[in-house]
């Protein structure tokens, strides 16, 4: 998912204590010397930058914070901390929805002859500024506030298996949001104003005719590779013990030669859900899990959030502080972790070469393991209640679940108090799975206590857009196995720099996908890539 040295209270405390003071002085002193009439468009867009690159500092203190959460918070800091954060979070919030930075940008749009950079930078400024000034001046500071509780209520509702704990916070997050998407406005749906937040354009009849195309399909998949009688897959890592920081430097090792740089990021160890978070310029963490009885979960979720860093790495220095200098939308972000993480990452290429590596860290637990044995374990059908331990066929699924969900609970066809029958009732019918209990049921993600309604589907998305890109990048490079098979993992960071990093969001998803697929979001090549895959995984 994408939102080290381990920060300390003490330590982050000063941070942020510096950050708002600092923050607080450039709100008092910033461009308010001229009448607009004297303002020319080049010297409006000049203090736009400087004030877009303030508000990139803030962002930094609050991610810092927000990492600091995920890896090392005490509990008992979670009331305060959450009132820090909204400080922050309103700081930024005042400077965004300043009317002089409106009157700038104002000034600005009607300049001519800007550059491709300029012009996507100012598109960009007025899509935000014209959705937060439609929200109430508190809107941010209470948004902030709740998911902090929130958060802590998740928590505490897994500790207890006890869905009722998170409910109250949890209807809290969904008002919110219903209260957000009233502002902002939307045509059709009501759900569509949050898809677009995160995914700009997307709809839900975009989105309907998408999952609907793939969905049955899917389900009909799943059904003939169970019929295969060829589903029984030995648990190559046995009950043996992969010691952490043996896992640790093998973790490293797979993702250096992906490309993921440790001189401009880390990946720390999480009690929680794994998330990539980038502070700034040349700092990227990334956060994940380790399991001393397999060593594939940390492997393949460090390769999901390697995807991530890579991605905000090769995104030009030069972009920092600029709007441009981020992905375009969820559901490209999502489709830069899963190229590498299933695309890449399950691929037989990759464990051609990587599988000795496997074998002689973790000798002799898996001496006897063939690489068609780990090529067919990774690419198991492990049809299961946890969306995060799902394979990547059944993972759709788990999404098109959350989507429906969500899509239903804000056109108020359904409530906060009916999820867990309506959750429990869907894993029945789509993956014929029983949910035994909330924690492993609708407490599994922390996406809706953050207020994350809309970003689900990205995930489905982003496969979808990850075949669409391989089949591209296999286009250019046929040799792409063979590549991988001898060591050479340079080729997808560098197809992926050229076609899409380099570029930001200048282009919106759409049309980054075209410029490096000849087509946007389609789900020929999805479909093409699971059938080719399985069956010949499972002789179909």
């Amino acid at each position: 998912m994408r939102c080290s040295a381990l920060l300390r209270g003490s330590v982050l405390a000063a941070v942020i204590a510096i950050a708002a003071m600092d923050a607080s002085c450039q709100i008092q002193d910033g461009p308010g010397r001229n009448n607009s009439s004297e303002i020319m468009p080049q010297e409006a867009y000049s203090s736009l930058l400087n004030t877009s690159l303030d508000m990139s500092y803030l962002a930094s203190m609050i991610s810092l914070s927000e990492l600091d959460q995920a890896t090392s918070m005490p509990e008992n800091a979670t009331v305060y901390r959450a009132k820090a954060q909204s400080y922050l979070a309103d700081l930024r919030n005042k400077k965004e929805i300043d009317p002089e930075f409106g009157m700038l940008l104002s000034i600005a749009s009607n300049g001519s002859g800007w550059s491709t950079v300029v012009a996507a930078n100012l598109r960009l400024w007025n899509r935000d500024y014209s959705k937060r000034i439609k929200l109430p001046a508190d809107f941010a500071a209470r948004e902030s506030e709740t998911a902090s509780l929130a958060e802590a209520a998740w928590e505490k509702a897994r500790e207890k298996d006890d869905y009722t704990i998170f409910q109250p916070h949890l209807k809290a997050m969904v008002e919110l949001n219903r209260e957000k998407a009233r502002y902002w406005g939307y045509q059709e749906h009501p759900y569509d104003a949050l898809l677009d937040d995160f995914m700009p354009g997307m709809t839900v009849a975009k989105c309907d005719k998408l999952f609907d195309l793939i969905k049955h399909r899917i389900i009909e998949l799943i059904e003939e590779i169970k019929n295969s009688n060829q589903t029984a897959s030995k648990n190559i890592y046995g009950s043996g013990r992969y010691a952490e920081e043996r896992q640790e430097e093998l973790v490293k090792n797979i993702t250096t030669a992906l490309g993921y740089d440790y001189g401009s990021g880390l990946m720390e160890k999480t009690r929680r859900h794994p998330e990539t978070f980038s502070i700034g310029a040349g700092d990227v963490r990334s956060t994940i899990r380790y399991d001393e009885s397999n060593p594939e979960e940390a492997i393949m979720t460090a390769i999901h959030e390697g995807g991530h860093g890579i991605a905000e790495q090769k995104i030009p220095q030069a972009y920092y502080g600029m709007p441009i200098g981020t992905e375009p939308g969820m559901n490209m972000a999502e489709a830069e972790s899963r190229l590498f993480e299933n695309n890449l990452g399950r691929s037989r290429a990759f464990w051609q070469f990587w599988l000795p590596q496997l074998k002689q860290e973790f000798s002799p637990e898996m001496d006897n393991v063939s690489l068609e044995d780990m090529h067919r374990y990774i690419n198991r059908l492990n049809l299961g209640p946890i969306r995060v331990d799902a394979d990547e066929i059944s993972y759709i699924l788990h999404i098109i679940i959350r989507y429906e969900i969500e899509r239903d609970l804000f056109d108020g066809n359904i409530t906060v108090d009916d999820l867990p029958e309506i959750w429990n009732q869907k894993y029945r019918d789509y993956l014929g799975v029983n949910v035994t209990d909330d924690r492993d049921g609708i407490l599994q993600d922390i996406h809706w206590a953050d207020g994350y309604f809309g970003y689900f589907p990205a995930y489905a998305l982003g496969s979808i857009n990850a075949a669409q890109l391989e089949a591209a990048m296999r286009r250019d490079h046929p040799d792409l196995d063979q590549r991988f098979a001898s060591g050479d993992f340079t080729i997808p960071a560098a197809w992926m720099e050229e076609h899409i990093y380099k570029y930001g969001s200048i282009y919106d998803t759409p049309e980054l996908m075209k410029r490096a697929t000849g087509n946007e979001t389609e789900v020929y090549d999805f479909l093409n890539y699971l059938k080719g895959k399985y069956e010949a995984i499972y002789s179909l």
